[in-house]
């Protein structure tokens, strides 16, 4: 890829990401996938869905990664702001 694939997609469509979202599973793997990822029995998989979106609700990108549970590490950082802010859309829970 010439550079980061969701500016090559907005490049393509002529469109601007706006919204993404990031679904994470733990979950037993399939007998596929732990043939393919040489998991020991009793093992997990990681199932990341990722879906992103225009302003308009175009679909731009959706892309599924599934990996050995005991090999991942998820980081998460972001900032701690001093006020409290309003959700930017609803909660699913």
């Amino acid at each position: 890829m010439p550079k980061a694939l969701f500016l090559c997609m907005e490049d393509l469509s002529g469109k601007r990401y706006a919204h993404a979202r990031d679904q994470w599973l733990v979950r037993v793997p399939t007998a596929i996938e732990s043939d393919l990822l040489d998991l020991a029995t009793g093992s997990q998989v990681i199932h990341v869905i990722h879906v992103a979106r225009a302003d308009d609700g175009t679909l731009l990108e959706v892309s599924e990664s599934i990996w050995p549970a005991d090999r991942i590490v998820v980081i998460d950082e972001y900032p701690i702001t001093q006020q409290a802010e309003p959700p930017n859309v609803p909660s699913d829970i």
